[in-house]
């Protein structure tokens, strides 16, 4: 087993000790980045984005999945089907050589939102971007269809979220205050449709279902959303549009930090999901019940029953019988 030292380059470029930053494991390095990447065991429907030679990674996320699993039953669920170690926060697996291989999770999406997420080949880059997003230099980009339009079409959100503290085996809800800063942005309303908007969401600071709270807080629920959002208004979407999801996409990560002496420039980039777009363009009484429209179905030729009259004998008949 290979030991690194605990001095480092610190993100701002600076070499220093770091008593967070003590590294005892890295990744074998006679197998290559790409190597490990073919032979890691994504879940169906998450994709490799984009990779470096330090080993950071990001993948696309699929709405639905886990960020990592919380129960063994969860591996079908996450994005690695793989074993997940909580304490250490990483995932491992055999590779087809029967190899130990490891993947570290930098950060989290909520099982709902889609998009791009970050992994670390190595312990050493992983911490070294989870430092970077406690400093607050990666810059996240989030895209959210959400009621109504706001009166500005631009600005910044500073709320103050009450968090959930653990007091040994007890959570206890809504006591400590924590700040959130959001810059957010309209780029699309929706004309003639639904009354939405699509928004571009950039959190400074990265609280625990910041974006979904901050825009419930503000009177701009985010569409889909079944936790804080406007339940009514999320039923009429799916009784008009059959769409279950909810609207919230992680669209764009990106981290400039120091590393071997090397200052990169990380950028991952995911594609805004069709269901936004659709969305957009749904017309109620135009596209009822789904968000594009389709050819309608051919009339159907009427069945004419022929009734058929009874003769003036028959008639006679009934006249006279008893």
């Amino acid at each position: 087993m290979s030991y690194l030292s605990n001095r480092f380059i610190h993100p701002c470029g600076s070499r220093k000790s770091c008593p967070f930053l003590k590294i005892d494991k890295v990744w074998n390095p006679t197998m290559s980045i790409q190597s490990q990447i073919d032979q890691m065991p994504l879940n169906k429907g998450v994709k490799v984005i984009v990779s470096n030679e330090d080993g950071l990674l990001a993948l696309e996320k699929p709405v639905g999945l886990l960020s990592h699993p919380n129960t063994e039953e969860d591996n079908k669920r996450s994005l690695l089907r793989a074993t997940y170690d909580y304490e250490e926060e990483v995932f491992i697996w055999k590779n087809k050589a029967g190899e130990e291989q490891r993947a570290w999770l930098i950060n989290r999406l909520d099982s709902p939102t889609s998009g791009v997420i970050l992994l670390g080949l190595n312990e050493e880059i992983a911490q070294l971007i989870k430092q970077c997003f406690i400093a607050q230099r990666v810059h996240k980009t989030y895209f959210a269809l959400i009621r109504k339009t706001p009166s500005r079409l631009s600005g910044d959100w500073k709320d103050v979220l009450k968090n959930n503290v653990k007091a040994g085996q007890r959570v206890v809800k809504n006591v400590r205050a924590v700040i959130a800063k959001t810059h957010y942005e309209v780029t699309e309303t929706a004309v003639g449709g639904f009354p939405i908007c699509l928004v571009r969401l950039m959190p400074v600071t990265g609280r625990t279902h910041q974006l979904r709270v901050q825009c419930k807080q503000h009177g701009h629920p985010i569409v889909g959303d079944r936790t804080y959002g406007s339940f009514s208004f999320n039923r009429e979407i799916v009784q008009e549009t059959g769409q279950r999801r909810m609207m919230l996409h992680s669209g764009e990560t990106a981290v400039r930090y120091a590393y071997k002496g090397q200052i990169r420039d990380f950028k991952a980039v995911s594609e805004l999901p069709e269901a936004f777009n659709e969305m957009m363009r749904f017309r109620p009484g135009v596209n009822h019940g789904r968000s594009q429209p389709g050819p309608r179905p051919k009339p159907q030729p009427v069945k004419r029953q022929l009734v058929k009259r009874p003769t003036s004998a028959a008639l006679a008949q009934r006249r006279f019988k008893h």
